[in-house]
Parts: C-alpha cells; sequence; structure tokens
C-alpha cells in the first residue's frame, strides 16, 4: 500500500522539504543513509524497500539499498540496518514515509518474535486490523507479525501466526482469507452464548467453531453450557475452542434491555515526596 506521489509533501516532515529545495538551489550529490534503530529489532524491511522502489521508478533515479540483515534476523540497537544511496535531492523528502514503513514493523515483529518463543506451542491469529489507525498500519502489523512468527519458527520450531482477521492481509501468512468466527456483538444479538454457537454454525457449517464465553462474565457457565447443548464441532473435530478474557469493562453486555454501566475512571494516585512529576 502506497501513498500517491502527488500526496508526499503533505506527509513529509517541513524540515526535510526545506532540505530539498536547499539542495535544489545550491546542487545535489550523491549521498548514503545508515540508517538504525535505538533498541533491538527484527529486521523488517520488504515494505520500505517496496516504497523506495516505487519513488524510485516514480523519479526516474536509481537508490542502492544494501541489507545488512535478511528480513527475520534479530538486530542489535544502533546496529545499521541498511545503507541507503542515492540522489539527496530525490531521497531526503523520503524519510519521514520510508521510516514509518520500517520502524513501526520491526518493533512489532520483535515483540510477535518474543511472544511465539515465550509460547511455543500456541497458535496464534492476528485480530490487530480493528485496532490499527488506518489500513496502512493494518498491512505493517500483519507484515511484522508473520515476520516475527516466521523466525520464532525457524529459531525454537514454534507454532506461531497461523492466520489473521482480515482477507487483505490473509498472504502475509500464506492465507486466501481472513480467519475468526465470532465477536461479543453477535453473543448479544443472540441473547445467549449457546444460541450464538448454533446460528453461527447454522449459517458456517464448514467453518471451525471458536465459542466466545466472557460476553456475561460466566465463563465457566457459558462453556459448560455449550457442551451440555453438545454445540456441533467442524469437520467431525470433537474438540470444541473456546476464546474469553475481555475484562467487565470492556464487554458490550445487556442486561434486561439496559446497558452496562460503564467503568469509572481510574483514581489519579498522588506522588510520594520527591518523585518527578513530569
Amino acid at each position: 500500500m502506497q501513498p500517491d506521489p502527488n500526496d508526499l509533501p503533505r506527509l513529509t516532515d517541513v524540515y526535510f522539504l526545506r532540505t530539498k529545495e536547499v539542495v535544489r538551489r545550491f546542487g545535489d550529490r550523491e549521498v548514503t543513509y545508515a540508517v538504525f534503530m535505538r533498541r533491538p529489532v527484527i529486521c523488517t524491511p520488504k515494505l520500505m524497500v517496496d516504497f523506495l522502489a516505487a519513488m524510485a521508478a516514480e523519479r526516474q533515479t536509481k537508490f542502492d539499498i544494501q541489507l545488512n540483515y535478511d528480513e527475520g534476523d534479530w538486530v542489535g540497537a544502533g546496529e545499521p540496518l541498511l545503507y541507503l544511496s542515492g540522489s539527496l535531492f530525490h531521497l531526503v523528502d523520503l524519510e519521514t514515509v520510508y521510516l514509518q514503513k520500517l520502524g513501526s514493523p520491526c518493533v512489532a515483529a520483535y515483540n510477535a518474535y518474543a511472544m511465539c518463543v515465550d509460547l511455543p506451542k500456541t497458535a496464534f491469529l492476528a485480530m490487530d486490523a480493528r485496532h490499527c489507525a488506518g489500513a496502512e498500519m493494518a498491512e505493517m502489523m500483519a507484515y511484522a507479525a508473520s515476520v516475527g512468527s516466521a523466525a520464532a519458527k525457524r529459531e525454537v520450531g514454534a507454532i506461531g501466526f497461523i492466520g489473521n482477521a482480515t482477507d487483505a492481509t490473509a498472504h502475509f501468512f500464506g492465507n486466501d482469507q481472513g480467519r475468526g468466527t465470532m465477536p461479543h456483538a453477535l453473543i448479544g444479538y443472540a441473547g445467549s452464548t449457546v444460541r450464538a454457537a448454533e446460528m453461527f454454525h447454522e449459517a458456517f457449517p464448514s467453518e471451525t467453531l471458536t465459542v466466545l464465553v466472557d460476553y456475561f462474565g460466566l465463563e465457566i457457565t457459558d462453556s459448560l453450557a455449550v457442551c451440555r447443548a453438545r454445540a456441533p464441532c467442524a469437520a467431525g473435530d470433537p474438540r470444541l475452542p473456546y476464546r474469553g478474557g475481555a475484562p467487565p469493562s470492556r464487554r458490550h453486555r445487556r442486561h434486561g434491555g439496559g446497558d452496562l454501566a460503564p467503568a469509572p475512571a481510574p483514581r489519579r494516585r498522588g506522588l510520594r515526596q520527591g518523585e518527578d512529576r513530569r
């Protein structure tokens, strides 16, 4: 997902634009950037490299990108991930966007890698899309999760991420479609956890059913109720996955037609004498 080249001036730090004008007035020169992160990360460069390739073609120039690490490699704080060479006039106003496409994915891939290594027998599903600031961030986070997961698979044989929530980024996980079953809204619509499971299976009989059991705050009771109702499982698999964990303040519950009252705002704790108030 690339920005329109005509939009780049609006997306770029002003001091880069002013530097570009200075270079235009006083003469261009070839430069090399050493691009690094200030913390350990996993090398996740594809989106940045694709962006630079597209911009080089748009500007009819050439950028030389020397990657110092392969995708998925661990990179120490301050170590150059890559060297980027080319015309300063054509490179200087791209820094804002290409760093956006590199920094966040590298950090997110590191976090995904850590999760998968710490829980190597757990299969993860990337459900981050609805928490992202737009489709571009969703693409970056899905790519990052796939890179971190692949690194953990190579190193410790972890199961890692087996898919994600949307069709748009399913390809990063080797899938054609996103995955997922029931959100809280479906439980509210159905009126009970058991009925939601029955309705879902009737609508999607070939899909594996993962039952959400925390809507009413009765996780054990509702789990047993679904079992007693003999909720059907897909493809003859006798196992029935369950999902839960949302805290009460974040559940969209209805009782007797009324909405659950919002959780009270957390009290601000006073600082002890001598503590930093910044």
